[in-house]
């Protein structure tokens, strides 16, 4: 509902086709939403595909560095001055590499050579 909206207009939106979700429909977020959606997956899904779209998704971003598909990359942010990262980017572009990846390289250059 907008601010200035009742139920009943609501009610009549939904009724109109205006809006897809009823007003009384309850929204969950997090690991409810999540648990939620997982059900529905599996209650859709036989055994079979189910298996294949949870290979498929390998649950969650492969690990950087690590030997195996998964673990646990920790993450950093720096704020740069505007060259800096301007120059930054030029290089990632020029090098058809991910700026994360020129990053660790020269994070990992710099911790070796002190």
């Amino acid at each position: 509902m907008t601010n200035n909206e009742t139920r009943e207009e609501r009610a009549a939106r939904y009724e109109r086709g205006d809006i897809d979700i009823s007003p009384d429909t309850k929204i969950r977020s997090g690991d409810e939403a999540a648990a939620r959606g997982r059900a529905l997956i599996e209650a859709s899904l036989d055994p079979a595909e189910l298996a294949e779209l949870d290979k498929a998704i390998g649950r969650g971003r492969p690990s950087v560095g690590a030997k195996g598909a998964r673990g646990e990359s920790p993450k950093r942010q720096v704020r740069l001055p505007v060259d800096l990262d301007r120059a930054l980017t030029e290089r990632a572009e020029r090098e058809h590499r991910p700026v994360a990846a020129i990053m660790r390289d020269a994070l990992t250059d710099y911790l070796r050579a002190s």
